[in-house]
């Protein structure tokens, strides 16, 4: 009987301890004073919202385009677009600006592609840089002397060139009301190389002088012929008319 006793006495201080750890451990235990008086911390924090990208690939803010507008464009103040035709000299230092305004845009483009497609040779040339300009620019100056000096340039020929426009979606993109439409952006005009200088020492001749002194001398030499006789035939009635 004393055995189980003083083993009993012996393993008392254990128990205690382990009571006074069971409130600490046990998960159903409730939260501390500290824990209760401590703010809750929202871990999610939301995204931002983006700004929606248009068909066009401007990022802007979203825009309602009505289904009836009309597709977008450009009309060239420079050179006009209502003058005539333009002629421009592939010549050193002799740069060829072009300038614009946008037309029944909801969207304005992010970049514009320039082109020029030659009516003689078929080719077309970049004009300005290959992957385009900000779609916020409004002038464009292209030297063509410049482009032909580059290696592997294809030449130019004296010829007519139509300048296409057209936005990040390509030169073949669909028209889509309120976007940037090539198809309403198309210029017109004429480039051709000046002759070579050549003085009078080295052989000058006017081709065109020299083809009106030979007409007056063959056909038209006559009139010299004639004049004289003319004259003098007034002068010989008028002092006839004086004498008497």
């Amino acid at each position: 009987m004393l055995q189980p006793l003083l083993l009993l006495l012996l393993a008392l201080p254990a128990l205690l301890h382990a009571q006074l750890l069971l409130p600490h451990l046990s998960p159903t235990a409730a939260p501390s004073p500290d824990a209760e008086a401590r703010p809750s911390v929202n871990l999610l924090v939301p995204r931002q919202q983006q700004a929606s990208t248009t068909a066009s690939g401007s990022q802007s803010s979203s825009v309602s385009i009505p289904n009836t507008a009309p597709a977008g464009g450009l009309t060239f103040l420079t050179p006009a677009a209502t003058a005539g035709a333009s002629y421009y000299k592939i010549a050193p230092s002799n740069p060829i600006t072009f300038g614009w305004n946008y037309t029944s845009l909801y969207v304005t483009p992010t970049s514009l592609t320039f082109e020029a497609r030659c009516s003689a040779n078929g080719f077309t040339y970049p004009v300005g840089p290959t992957q385009g300009i900000p779609g916020s620019q409004t002038t464009l100056v292209w030297d063509p002397y410049a482009y032909a000096q580059s290696p592997n340039a294809v030449p130019f020929a004296q010829a007519t060139y139509t300048l296409r426009v057209y936005d990040s979606r390509g030169p073949d993109a669909t028209a889509q009301p309120g976007l940037f439409n090539g198809a309403n952006s198309i210029l017109t005009f004429a480039m051709y190389f000046p002759a070579q200088y050549t003085s009078l020492a080295d052989g000058w001749t006017c081709q065109g002088c020299s083809a009106a002194v030979r007409r007056l001398t063959g056909a038209e030499s006559g009139v010299w012929v004639a004049l004289p006789v003319t004259l003098g035939l007034v002068l010989i009635g008028g002092a006839g008319v004086l004498g008497r």
